[in-house]
C-alpha cells in the first residue's frame, strides 16, 4: 500500500492511465526497489508515469522534496535552500542570437537538485547568493544528460525568498566544501557542482588537439578571430598580438571512477612536466610531453563544474601534487597497523 499522503497522486495515475490500481501500486513498488531507497515513493509513482508516456500535474500548493523532483514534470512547486551558484556562461543559437544560462544547486533535508536560468533570467543571480532560502511556484522539470531532473522556469514561475527556518538542512550526496577547504573523496564522490574537491587518481588520457587559446595580453581576456580576420576579445577590442595561453583536458581514474579535469596554463605546465618553459602555441612540444604524463599518479585539488557538452561533472585543477605511489602504499600499511 502507498502511504496516505501519496495516495491522491496515485489515484490520479491510475485514472489516466485506465489501470488496476494493484497493478499501478506494484509497479511502483518495483521502481522504489529498482533504485534502491534513492527514489522516493512519490518519485516513483512520476517516473511510472512517465514510463508509460504521461506527465502527473501536481495539485495547487502541494510542495515538493529535493529527493521527489524528477524529470518531465510539468509543475514543481519547492522550498530550497542555494547551495551553489555557477558562473553564466554566454554562448550563440543557432538562429545567430546570443544567449546566456547559469545553473544553481538547490538543496533540502532530502537532497538536491540543479536548476538552470536561461537569459533574462540569469538576472535573478545578482540578488540570489549561495546559503539563501527560496520558494519556486510553477516550475517544471527536463532531464538532463545525465539522466538526472534539472529545474527550469516557465513564463508564470515565481521565485522568492523564505524564512531559512522553512528548509531543512541540506543533504547532499557526497562530502565537499562549496567553500574553504576543499574534502577529499573518491572519482565517483565528485557529483555537486560549484564544490571544492580533493582527488587522488592516474593520468589515463591526456588531449591534445587543441591545447591553446588566445589571450590579450594585457588584460587576458580571450580573443577570437573575427569575419575580418583580426582578434578581438568579447567587449570588441582588436588585439594586434594576442599571447598564449595552456589549457589541457585529461582524464584521471582511481579504480572506482574517472573524471575529466581541466589544466590551465602553470597548472597543465605541471602536469606535462613543461615548468619553467615558454611553450608559446609550440603544439609539437605539448603532444611530445604527453608519454610522460599518461601513469602519472596526480593528487589535484579544484573546483567542480558541470560541462554542458560532454554532460557531466568534472574539476577545474587548482592545486595540483605528483604523489609518490610507493610512499602512498607504505603510508596506508602504517596507518592500518596503527
Amino acid at each position: 500500500m502507498v502511504s496516505d499522503e501519496n495516495e491522491e497522486l496515485l489515484d490520479s495515475l491510475v485514472e489516466q492511465l485506465d489501470m488496476d490500481a494493484d497493478k499501478a501500486e506494484d509497479e511502483v513498488q518495483d521502481r522504489v526497489e529498482e533504485f534502491e531507497g534513492m527514489v522516493s515513493e512519490e518519485g516513483a509513482i512520476h517516473l511510472v508515469a512517465k514510463q508509460h508516456g504521461i506527465q502527473l500535474q501536481e495539485s495547487s500548493g502541494q510542495e515538493l522534496k529535493a529527493e521527489n523532483v524528477v524529470p518531465e514534470m510539468r509543475q514543481a512547486d519547492l522550498k530550497g535552500r542555494v547551495v551553489s551558484v555557477g558562473d553564466v556562461t554566454e554562448f550563440d543559437r543557432d538562429d545567430g542570437e546570443s544567449g546566456k544560462v547559469v545553473n544553481l544547486t538547490l538543496g533540502d533535508e532530502t537532497g538536491t537538485v540543479r536548476m538552470s536560468l536561461w537569459d533574462e533570467q540569469v538576472e535573478m543571480t545578482e540578488k540570489i547568493e549561495e546559503g539563501d532560502t527560496i520558494g519556486i511556484a510553477g516550475a517544471y522539470t527536463v532531464e538532463d544528460n545525465q539522466g538526472n531532473a534539472e529545474l527550469r522556469l516557465g513564463d508564470d514561475a515565481k521565485v522568492s525568498m523564505v524564512d531559512e527556518e522553512e528548509v531543512g538542512e541540506v543533504q547532499r550526496s557526497s562530502s565537499g566544501s562549496t567553500q574553504g577547504q576543499a574534502s577529499e573523496v573518491m572519482c565517483r564522490g565528485v557529483m555537486n557542482e560549484n564544490t571544492n574537491y580533493t582527488v587522488k587518481g592516474m593520468v589515463v588520457a591526456v588531449y591534445t588537439s587543441s591545447p591553446f587559446y588566445r589571450v590579450d595580453p594585457e588584460s587576458g581576456e580571450s580573443v577570437r578571430e573575427n569575419d575580418d580576420g583580426e582578434h578581438v576579445t568579447d567587449s570588441g577590442k582588436v588585439v594586434e598580438d594576442p599571447g598564449y595561453r595552456l589549457a589541457v583536458p585529461a582524464v584521471i581514474d582511481d579504480g572506482t571512477d574517472n573524471i575529466r579535469a581541466i589544466f590551465f596554463q602553470e597548472r597543465a605546465k605541471q602536469l606535462l612536466d613543461l615548468e619553467g618553459e615558454d611553450v608559446g602555441g609550440d603544439h609539437k612540444a605539448i603532444e611530445k610531453a604527453v608519454d610522460d604524463a599518461i601513469g602519472k599518479r596526480l593528487e589535484i585539488t579544484g573546483r567542480s563544474s558541470f560541462n554542458d557538452y560532454f554532460g557531466r561533472i568534472e574539476l577545474i585543477a587548482n592545486e595540483v601534487e605528483e604523489v609518490d605511489a610507493t610512499q602512498e602504499i607504505k603510508s596506508l600499511v602504517d596507518e592500518l597497523e596503527a
